[in-house]
């Protein structure tokens, strides 16, 4: 028969084994944990991009024709000019970014590619914050009065946030 000091020896190193395999436990449930918040916001990211890919695609397969009437007031005038268009159109994303809680690391204003008929204006935007505000940000700049389109797109995680680069294009008529 086993004798009682036996088992109380037995007892004290179950225990003993069980707190060591928790410390090993609990550090790998921790980083789980942070994985799939991670993997879930690379998720949303990605469905983003798709969506933006998609977007670009159909546009590419099916082009507009800018020249109607009905699209003269999505862009912006002759009259304006290009200077003030873009502090315009960067005061109004940094602000709404500034809204959905994105913080704005770093901007540049692009030269204005000129056409014939239509000048395209690009304003490159480099933010850092959460993929669901980013997502929201998206839906009120394409909401905007006047055409933005959003051209390209760059995700890159940064612990719990991602850094973000995007660049916008917006359009000033010539004619």
């Amino acid at each position: 028969m086993i004798k009682r000091e036996d088992l109380r020896k037995i007892g004290i190193y179950v225990i003993i084994v069980l707190l060591v395999v928790s410390f090993f436990i609990k550090p790998l449930d921790s980083k789980i944990k942070k994985n799939k918040e991670m993997l879930l916001e690379l998720k949303q990211a990605y469905l983003l991009k798709k969506e933006l890919y998609e977007k670009k695609l159909y546009f590419a397969q099916n082009p507009q024709i800018i020249n109607k009437p009905e699209s003269l007031p999505l862009l912006y005038s002759k009259d304006i000019s290009c200077d003030l268009i873009k502090i315009e159109v960067l005061k109004w994303l940094m602000k709404k970014a500034e809204e959905k809680g994105l913080t704005i690391t770093n901007f540049e204003i692009l030269e204005p590619k000129k056409g014939k008929e239509i000048t395209e204006i690009n304003v490159l935007l480099r933010l850092k914050g959460k993929i669901k505000p980013f997502l929201e940000y998206l839906k009120i700049v394409e909401s905007h009065d006047k055409l933005i389109l959003i051209k390209n797109v760059e995700l890159y995680p940064s612990g719990n946030e991602f850094n973000i680069k995007v660049t916008f294009s917006f359009f000033k008529r010539e004619i």
